[in-house]
């Protein structure tokens, strides 16, 4: 499993799976890479740093991500 890189800080946020489709889809046409993992997605950029884990949940995912990515 891929970790945050240190010193960077993350947010928390609860998203749909509509908000979170769509923003896996602008993180693809962003450059960054977005794989399926058991338990979601992560989006890696090509030195393969993790941005974004989505972790799914019964009707909702939760979103951790650095926070410069959700400003």
């Amino acid at each position: 499993m891929l970790k945050f890189q240190k010193g960077h800080t993350t947010v928390s946020r609860v998203w749909t799976k509509p908000q979170t489709q769509q923003t896996l889809k602008e993180l693809r046409a962003a450059g960054l890479t977005v794989n399926k993992v058991p338990n979601g997605y992560e989006a890696v950029n090509k030195n393969n740093v993790l941005f974004l884990r989505a972790m799914s949940g019964s009707n909702s995912y939760l979103i951790r991500a650095v926070d410069f990515l959700l400003a």
